[in-house]
C-alpha cells in the first residue's frame, strides 16, 4: 500500500472535519496500543491534541509506560486517571465481578469513554476513535464506548495494515511489535480471544468484502492469478468471520428510531 498517499488522505480527512467542527482540537484515548498510537502520531501533526491515560489496578504497567513516553515524545497535553475507583463503584451498585470479563470489559471502555467526551465538552475538543477495519467488521469493541467517537481516521485499515502503516509513521518499535491487547484485563490478548491471528482474519475479511466467502474457487481462478493459492482462508475462519460480521453488524450503525404518521 501507499502509505504516504494514505498519510496525506487522512491528515486531510482530520484538518477538514475540524475546521468545519470549529473545535479546538482532538483528544483520545492513550493505551500505550498500536491503534491509539497511530491516532495519536496523525492527530499531533494537524492541531494541538490532549491524551487521557486511564489505566485500572489491572492494567499492564509497560502499557502505560509506553503511552506516557509517545504523550511526552509528540508534546501531547495529557493526563493520567486511575478509573480503578470508577469502576468498582459501578461493580458494586451492579453486582458486577471482575470475573465476568465481557461485562467488565465493555463497563472499561464506557467509563473510559464518558471521560474522554466529559473532557472534550470542557476544552471544545472532538473525541477521536481508534477503532481498526478489522475490529469494526468483527465487532470486537464496546458499542458507545471504545467504538464511540466524533471521527475515526483509521477505521479503513485492516490491524495488518496498521502494523506496516505505524512503521511508516515512525512510531515506537516497543509499541509495534507487542502483542495486541486491549488490557481490559490481566494478560489479556486480542488474538487469542479471538482465536486467530489477525494476519488470519484480515485476509479472510478480504476474501469476504471482496465476494468471494460464499463462492467456490475454481483452478482456473488460482492459475490465473486472481487468487493466489497461499491466500485462501480455511472454511472455518470463513465461516467465524461471517458470523461475527453478521451478528456484530448493528454497532455500525446508527440506531434505528420509528416512523410515525403525521395524519
Amino acid at each position: 500500500m501507499n502509505y504516504e498517499k494514505i498519510e496525506k488522505n487522512i491528515l486531510e480527512f482530520l484538518r477538514d472535519y475540524l475546521i468545519a467542527s470549529g473545535a479546538k482540537g482532538f483528544v483520545l484515548g492513550l493505551s500505550g496500543g498500536l491503534d491509539s498510537a497511530v491516532v495519536a502520531t496523525l492527530c499531533a501533526k494537524i492541531a494541538p491534541t490532549h491524551a487521557l491515560l486511564m489505566p485500572t489496578r489491572l492494567s499492564n504497567k509497560a502499557n502505560l509506560a509506553d503511552a506516557l513516553r509517545l504523550a511526552k515524545t509528540l508534546g501531547l497535553n495529557h493526563k493520567i486517571i486511575d478509573i480503578s475507583n470508577i469502576l468498582e463503584s459501578f461493580c458494586a451498585a451492579n453486582e458486577l465481578s471482575p470475573r465476568q470479563k465481557l461485562r467488565y470489559g465493555n463497563l472499561c471502555a464506557r467509563v473510559r469513554m464518558c471521560l474522554l467526551y466529559d473532557y472534550s465538552s470542557e476544552h471544545a475538543l472532538l473525541v477521536v476513535g481508534t477503532s481498526n477495519k478489522s475490529e469494526r467488521l468483527l465487532g470486537y469493541g464496546t458499542i458507545f464506548g471504545d467504538m464511540a467517537c466524533a471521527l475515526n481516521p483509521i477505521g479503513e485499515l485492516f490491524k495488518s495494515e496498521i502494523f506496516e502503516f505505524a512503521d511508516f509513521l515512525g512510531v515506537d518499535k516497543a509499541i509495534i511489535n507487542k502483542a495486541p491487547s486491549a488490557d481490559l484485563w490481566e494478560n489479556q490478548s486480542d488474538e487469542s480471544e479471538l482465536g486467530y491471528s489477525y494476519k488470519e482474519l484480515d485476509g479472510a475479511l478480504d476474501f469476504i468484502l471482496k465476494g468471494l466467502g460464499n463462492s467456490r474457487i475454481s483452478k482456473g481462478e488460482i492459475l490465473s492469478g486472481r487468487i493466489p493459492s497461499g491466500e485462501i482462508p480455511s472454511a472455518e475462519i470463513l465461516e467465524f468471520c461471517k458470523k461475527r460480521m453478521k451478528n456484530n453488524a448493528f454497532k455500525l450503525n446508527t440506531p434505528a428510531i420509528a416512523k410515525v404518521p403525521r395524519n
